[in-house]
């Protein structure tokens, strides 16, 4: 029998239904004679799950400048902003290196990056990761990074570790680069002049111009032995220079033979030289250390006389002479050979060993002015003639001629002397000499003519040492007197006597512009 449900029952048996639904606690749709229930508990909150970039870097930047800010949201798994973990750390990371500020804490799900920079040019992507916790990362579009400005030379390619001396070395390369170490490929400096230096002597091509930042060298060549640096300079602009690591360049082949310490320049007939050196040498002038050459047997000759011993065997490359004898008086030069090999001879410079003087001095010491000084010597050995040389010392104007020495003020003059070598005997010169001149005390002798009362006569006074115009004055009023000329030795006097003055004999006094006088009597007519 149908059993047909009233209105009210119907009702309860909903109600019924929907409490034990929400008793379980149901989370899905039920359906239950013909009806759909739904869950009446509260939706759970949207979970973060990973990370999304939504404002993108820029697509452009230079090295080293700071990006326009993107922003990273904290995203659920449908792709909407997560409503859990909204102040997460997160950290940008790329292959390429970065600079500024990475880590940004984010606010409300954003994390935030105003001061992120790239360092390394070229196509860049940015990772964005949840420090905080384990989600999705995120990648942004790619960011195609430039150059900055040219600061530095680098050497990208070092030269070789080891070289032989002139033969040219293995090709590096110095590149022009932003101070990120970017090689700078189309701006400027792209195309710059670069030189190398060193304190090592160079040879072959020294200097390239860079193509795409990059200048090439591959005929440069160290001709000196030893540890060498390369020093890397833009001569286009004004960059930072740069530093190549250590070249250890060995000498070349040996080829000839160097007095590397010269043989004293004067010795004794008869006495063991001080000892002075040779080496065996590349092209270069590089002392042969090693291999063919380093322990070669070497010989002096000359066209002297010698003595001791004329042989030396080389060690590392130098040969030490400590006990060679000149037994001839003359001047000698020494040449080496290698009797080992056939190698370029060498010469040494001029050896004196003829008889030394005995020493040399000035012996004229002091003059006057207004005469000539004989200059003369004492001492010195042989037949060679004797010269002198002169500068001023206080005194002006010092000259010689020969040996006479003349000066135009009072003071002083330096004096050498050097008497000349002979077959038999080597040259010698005094020690310099001070010669002092001076004023001569004037000598008035006698007066040619006489003055007479109420006229003017000339008249001339006879005598020596008269210098400078001196002034005339005479004992008795009245009498006038004016030097007209003056040769040192004679002094031409114009005479003027006023009326009424006593005839008879009176004096002149003579009186010289250093204070010096003297007096001579006169007649008055």
């Amino acid at each position: 029998m149908k059993k047909v449900m009233n209105r009210e029952g119907g009702r309860r048996s909903v109600r019924s239904t929907l409490s034990a639904v929400l008793t379980l606690g149901a989370c899905s749709t039920i359906l239950t004679t013909g009806l759909i229930f739904v869950s009446a508990s509260p939706a759970s909150a949207a979970q973060a799950t990973k990370l999304a970039f939504t404002t993108q870097p820029p697509t452009t930047t230079v090295a080293g400048a700071t990006l326009a800010t993107f922003k990273v949201l904290i995203e659920d798994g449908t792709n909407a902003p997560a409503t859990t973990d909204l102040t997460d750390s997160v950290t940008i990371s790329s292959s390429c290196a970065l600079g500024g500020t990475t880590v940004a804490t984010a606010s409300g799900g954003i994390a935030t990056f105003s001061a992120l920079i790239i360092d390394e040019t070229g196509a860049c992507t940015l990772t964005g990761k949840d420090t905080s916790r384990n989600l999705t990362t995120a990648t942004s579009t790619s960011v195609t990074v430039s150059p900055g400005s040219a600061t530095k030379l680098a050497f990208t390619t070092q030269p070789p570790t080891t070289a032989y001396a002139g033969s040219s070395l293995a090709t590096f390369r110095v590149s022009v680069e932003d101070s990120f170490g970017n090689v700078i490929t189309t701006a400027a400096g792209a195309t710059d002049v670069v030189t190398i230096t060193s304190p090592c002597s160079l040879g072959g091509t020294v200097t390239a111009s860079a193509v795409a930042g990059v200048a090439t060298f591959s005929r440069l060549a160290i001709d000196s032995a030893g540890a060498c640096t390369l020093t890397a300079t833009d001569t286009s602009r004004s960059l930072t220079t740069a530093a190549s690591a250590a070249v250890a360049v060995n000498p070349d082949t040996a080829t000839k033979l160097a007095f590397t310490t010269e043989p004293p320049a004067i010795a004794n007939v008869g006495a063991v030289l001080t000892s002075f050196q040779v080496s065996v040498e590349d092209t270069f002038g590089n002392v042969v250390t090693t291999g063919n050459g380093a322990k070669d047997s070497l010989t002096i000759t000359s066209s002297c006389i010698l003595g001791g011993t004329a042989t030396a065997t080389a060690v590392a490359g130098v040969a030490t002479f400590s006990a060679l004898v000149i037994n001839s008086p003359a001047t000698c030069t020494l040449t080496v050979t290698d009797t080992s090999r056939y190698l370029t001879t060498a010469t040494s410079s001029v050896i004196d060993s003829r008889s030394a003087q005995s020493a040399l001095s000035v012996t004229s010491l002091a003059g006057t002015i207004g005469k000539t000084l004989t200059l003369t010597t004492s001492g010195g050995s042989g037949t060679g003639a004797v010269t002198f040389n002169v500068t001023n010392g206080t005194a002006t104007g010092c000259t010689v001629s020969g040996s006479s020495l003349t000066v135009s003020s009072v003071g002083t003059c330096i004096v050498t002397a050097t008497k000349a070598a002979s077959t038999t005997n080597q040259a010698v010169s005094s020690p310099a000499t001070t010669v002092k001149f001076s004023v001569a005390v004037p000598k008035a002798r006698r007066v040619i003519g006489a003055a007479w009362v109420g006229r003017t006569v000339m008249v001339k006074i006879v005598g020596t040492n008269f210098h400078g115009r001196p002034r005339v004055i005479s004992n008795v009023a009245g009498v006038k007197a004016l030097v007209t000329g003056d040769s040192g030795t004679l002094l031409t006097v114009r005479v003027t006597v006023n009326a009424g003055v006593k005839t008879g004999v009176h004096t002149f006094t003579i009186i010289l512009a250093n204070g010096k006088r003297t007096s001579v009597k006169f007649n008055l007519r």
